[in-house]
């Protein structure tokens, strides 16, 4: 079925869009044949309709004769023989037209006559006005389907980004780990075996719900609270509205990685990291903020999560979405706002 034929709505439109063409049809028969718009409304409102309902066909043509895998010679000529078909169609719909006008009007076919080559040639002028609508529109089309899939190639590249970077820094957690406590060494392989075989699973779909993101990030913390114990303390303030809302998988985690490696790791005493996150059914707002030592040696950085979050937020959300840091005295927070939207997950 035509696409415009499935929505109420487009389909509306579509009608809508004829009326200034029948308008102009019925203004051109008028002054041809002499008729009062009585009469000419009585040939052109029919005509106008079924015409309408006729240029929707070239649809499946112009599919099956796209323009640049179809010589020209082709395309006229099936062009101009589905054109022919249209006119067999519409000159006996007129032929009856005028019969039946001729019980109402005096002398309605004759006097008609004249205007009949106008509405043979408007007919084909349509039938080609729509043949043209419609390769416009499955150029449009290819155009939003290229677009699409630019942004789903970059957002897997992105996404690909991601796991190598938390798996270097989680094993070297565990390398250091082990010349202190091989237990807790232990220990934190098996918790960052479960948070690889969660953060894969999930990881593999476009979009996850954020009750389900916020998931890899405890089972993330679960890891490190091994390595920092009573040094890492974690404040968690999430509405239960937030938790419907999509986004990316593993946006979160890297935020809570930066927290932890340029904050609570250079803290004699630890810290804490304290995230909140509210939702007003439009917009998903999360904070993360973590303590740092302003005093400490400056690391070697190389930004990678926090860029990832931002671009990966860019790729899926465009300019409705927002990744803002500040920075105060000796608390590092990040700001992530974005549209709430539901329903779109992807496997």
């Amino acid at each position: 079925m035509h696409p415009i034929l499935t929505n109420p709505r487009y389909l509306l439109m579509y009608l809508a869009a004829w009326v200034p063409l029948g308008l102009m049809v019925g203004s051109m028969l008028s002054l041809s044949a002499h008729l009062p718009w009585r009469e000419t409304t009585w040939i052109t409102a029919p005509l106008i309709v079924l015409l309408a309902f006729l240029c929707l066909a070239p649809l499946y043509m112009c599919r099956a004769l796209p323009v640049g895998g179809t010589s020209v010679p082709k395309l006229i000529i099936n062009h101009l023989l589905a054109a022919l078909a249209i006119l067999a169609i519409v000159q006996p719909f007129l032929f009856l037209d005028l019969k039946t006008g001729s019980e109402v009007f005096h002398d309605f076919d004759r006097r008609s006559l004249p205007g009949m080559p106008l509405l043979t040639t408007s007919t084909l002028l349509l039938y080609l006005l729509a043949v043209g609508g419609h390769y416009a529109g499955l150029a449009a089309e290819s155009t939003r389907r290229a677009q699409v899939l630019a942004r789903d190639a970059e957002l897997r590249a992105l996404k690909a980004q991601v796991n190598p970077h938390f798996l270097f820094n989680s094993l070297n957690s565990i390398s250091a780990l082990t010349s202190i406590d091989a237990s807790r060494a232990r220990d934190m392989c098996v918790k960052l075996s479960e948070f690889l075989r969660l953060s894969l699973r999930l990881g593999e779909r476009g979009s996850i719900p954020f009750n389900e993101e916020m998931e890899v990030a405890r089972t993330y913390l679960s890891v490190e609270q091994v390595r920092f114990g009573r040094r890492l303390r974690v404040l968690e303030e999430i509405a239960a509205s937030c938790g419907t809302c999509d986004v990316p998988p593993l946006l979160i985690q890297p935020l809570v990685e930066n927290a932890i490696k340029h904050g609570i790791a250079n803290l004699v005493d630890g810290g804490e990291i304290a995230m909140t996150g509210t939702c007003d059914g439009r917009t998903l707002r999360f904070s993360i903020q973590n303590e740092f030592d302003p005093d400490a040696p400056v690391g070697k950085r190389s930004g990678i999560g926090l860029r990832n979050v931002r671009d990966r937020l860019t790729a899926r959300f465009g300019a409705a979405a927002q990744l803002k840091v500040d920075i105060e005295e000796n608390r590092y927070r990040v700001t992530i706002s974005a549209p709430c939207e539901k329903g779109r997950v992807s496997a």
